[in-house]
């Protein structure tokens, strides 16, 4: 399907209170044409969420009733709960940001960001999300060696066939974006071992340092959303391990 299409139908929940950043971010998801339906606190967000379906969230996390009522946990109790959520912070709040980051939360930017910045991550969490490789990916791809010719691999109820690109957890099929299945394959062929942040992404982003070890953390939560029979505190299949990284645990 052409690129443009996908671009021009997406629908955006945008949840900040500040009038001059919603039109802000209205301007740069204008860029890549998104609808945008702002709401100014928590308590509207949540009642938009459970009402439709929506390609985006956008959550500022200084707008009202957003810490309360957990949104980022809480939006994946409704109809939106495959959604991808994108949080806004100060970069003075990046201990705040890694919680949205475990309680559900898919990406974040940090205050003050770009129209392009903006337009461009939205663009690739949606792409992402409807099991496409945004473009910046497909760029990291040709540069590191896939496991194409690699064996497959079996842990637990979850089976990884590269040369198919094929992921199921039991009898459940997983659609998962390159980043995401190469991620898996590096904790399943070593299972019980802990992984730094550092190491995880050497191996996922081989030598593209344009990324941070912060995007590590981000993977990991939408790896876990893709494989995890629940989004509790107390993921079953990829443990975090406080202070180091994080490792498959052992079936």
């Amino acid at each position: 399907m052409n690129d443009n299409l996908l671009v021009s139908s997406a629908r955006v929940l945008v949840v900040e209170h500040d009038l001059g950043l919603r039109e802000s971010i209205a301007a740069g998801l204008g860029l890549v044409r998104y609808t945008c339906e702002p709401v100014d606190d928590g308590v509207n967000a949540l009642r938009q969420a459970a009402q439709k379906p929506f390609d985006l969230v956008l959550v500022d996390l200084d707008a009202p009733e957003v810490n309360r009522l957990q949104i980022c946990r809480t939006i994946r109790q409704t109809a939106n709960r495959h959604v991808p959520i994108v949080v806004l912070a100060p970069d003075t709040a990046l201990t705040a940001v890694l919680t949205e980051i475990e309680h559900g939360a898919d990406d974040f930017l940090m205050k003050p960001f770009g129209h392009h910045e903006l337009a461009a991550r939205a663009r690739a969490a949606v792409h992402r999300a409807r099991g496409g490789t945004p473009p910046a990916d497909r760029a990291v791809v040709a540069d590191r060696t896939q496991p194409a010719a690699a064996p497959p691999l079996a842990h637990g109820d979850i089976r990884l066939d590269p040369a198919r690109r094929h992921v199921s957890v039991g009898d459940r099929p997983v659609q998962l974006t390159e980043h995401e299945f190469h991620l898996l394959y590096v904790l399943a062929g070593h299972p019980g071992i802990v992984f730094s942040r550092d190491k995880l992404l050497a191996r996922v982003w081989g030598q593209n340092r344009y990324v941070t070890v912060r995007s590590v953390d981000t993977l990991v939560s939408r790896l876990r959303r893709r494989i995890e029979p629940s989004l509790g505190d107390d993921p079953r299949y990829i443990r975090t391990v406080r202070g180091v990284g994080y490792k498959l645990g052992e079936a």
